[in-house]
């Protein structure tokens, strides 16, 4: 029997019990009715569910479910009644409906009532009991559902909203199993504009060195064909492998146990001491551009993003961030890496053309990729934006400049995240790149500060997107 007749027949229970629930179904009723029915279905017992916990702050979710009850939970989940306007809606125009409606406001959390909380607020660290910080965020109300990821401080979904049916009600029930069992796979993000020149290459090491002083599990893969990052490394590097096709090969014939051997063949992971005496570890993957050329060239390679996406998976289980780095060109390469990320970063500079090439990656691009990806990934879809960083920044902007700035995102409908922090130039940063090593090796470096503060902003902090 394949995994999918498995996974039908294991949550067939609550397609039919889901099947039989009223248009109008009351929150209690949906709770009872069918939500009980899906834990169940999920193998989960009594110690395993809690109903309405106090998880800090006032805030009291409707379910939180746990893998270990010794371990903090996996998933927090908010639900609401069922409502006719939305089970009785039109497909095309559902998911604006949903977005828009009270009651898909109030699970997530946005401000429709005085003090109302949601999934946003279950799932800030800065909220909720550590004991009580899931992972995962699920809002559901028998006609739409959306999951949402928590890592470290960033909450961003992990599906746009879905219209609950037959077959994204099974999808569902397999993507809760697998949070279940994969608690905590790594972050994967992408330092990206099509304009050149704004750091992206510096800012994925130094965020990246930033996140792996914090104690965090850090891999850079080098997909740019320039290979800049890799040579910023390169002093703490050897030759680099072909892994893209070795992969592919062990991929077609599913031996996946030997996908992992040539991954972690071919990543180099080394120390690097900061100037306060503390170590610690940066992982990188790496290939010539001869290879990158190839794999980007390649008229017979089938499906090359998904190929990579298969990688990056195998990848995840043993990280906690992964950041790629790619040129500013649009290509094949790009486009493995963006049906493989969760998340999106802009670097921009003060320049007007930064700014119109960030926006418009963040407005246009990147909605673009998900739709693509959703042609081809039936729940799980990315990437989202994480807004817009400033970075090779003036000591002073001048009021008239951040005007123009102010004024330029606002014509140009921007509504994403702009972050406080600005990376601004120091001598330190090529001082680091001779060195052959992180800018924020160095503890004291202004640069550091700021990058310290960035990683905080950005990941480490409590952060809410949804773009």
């Amino acid at each position: 029997m394949t995994s999918t007749a498995s996974s039908t027949k294991r949550y067939s229970s609550v397609v039919k019990r889901w099947e039989n629930i009223q248009t109008d179904c009351a929150e209690g009723d949906l709770e009872f009715q069918l939500m009980t029915v899906m834990w169940k279905a999920l193998g989960l017992d009594t110690p395993q569910i809690k109903k309405n916990p106090n998880i800090g702050s006032g805030c009291i979710p409707d379910w939180l479910i746990y893998q270990d009850p010794t371990q903090p939970p996996v998933l927090v989940v908010e639900d609401k009644k069922r409502v006719k306007v939305l089970a009785e809606a039109p497909d095309d125009k559902f998911v604006e409906l949903c977005r828009n409606h009270s009651l898909y406001k109030d699970a997530v959390g946005y401000p429709v009532a005085k003090g109302n909380n949601g999934i946003k607020q279950y799932l800030d660290k800065d909220k909720v009991s550590p004991n009580c910080l899931a992972s995962y965020g699920l809002v559901f109300n028998g006609d739409f559902f959306q999951l949402w990821r928590r890592v470290d401080g960033l909450v961003f979904p992990l599906t746009p909203i879905q219209r609950v049916t037959k077959k994204s009600l099974l999808l569902l029930m397999q993507q809760l199993d697998y949070c279940l069992k994969h608690p905590q796979p790594a972050l994967v993000s992408a330092i990206w504009n099509q304009k050149g020149g704004v750091a992206k290459t510096t800012n994925t090491i130094n965020l990246g060195a930033t996140l792996a002083i914090k104690g965090k599990k850090v891999l850079l893969i080098d997909l740019d064909l320039q290979g800049d990052l890799t040579k910023a490394l390169a002093g703490h590097l050897s030759h680099s492998s072909d892994y893209l096709y070795a992969c592919r090969d062990k991929i077609d014939l599913q031996a996946f146990d030997e996908v992992e051997d040539i991954l972690r063949a071919s990543i180099h992971t080394k120390k690097f001491p900061t100037t306060d005496g503390k170590n610690y570890e940066l992982s990188v993957l790496s290939t010539d551009e001869k290879f990158l050329k190839k794999f980007r060239d390649d008229s017979q390679l089938v499906q090359p993003a998904i190929l990579f996406r298969k990688i990056i998976k195998l990848l995840k289980k043993e990280y906690d961030y992964i950041f790629i780095d790619l040129s500013p060109t649009f290509d094949r390469l790009a486009q493995c890496v963006f049906f493989a990320c969760d998340t999106v970063l802009i670097p921009v500079d003060y320049g007007e053309k930064s700014l119109h090439h960030g926006v418009h990656v963040h407005q246009v691009t990147v909605p673009k990729i998900r739709e693509l990806r959703a042609k081809s990934e039936q729940l799980h879809l990315g990437p989202w934006n994480l807004g817009i960083s400033f970075s090779n920044c003036a000591s002073d902007t001048g009021v008239a400049l951040q005007r123009l700035i102010d004024t330029g995102l606002e014509n140009r409908g921007f509504i994403g995240n702009q972050y406080k922090t600005h990376l601004r130039s120091y001598t330190q940063t090529k001082v680091a790149e001779f060195k052959r090593a992180p800018v924020v090796c160095w503890h004291a470096s202004p640069i550091t500060k700021l990058y310290t503060e960035l990683a905080n902003e950005v990941f480490l902090n409590h952060n809410f997107t949804d773009h």
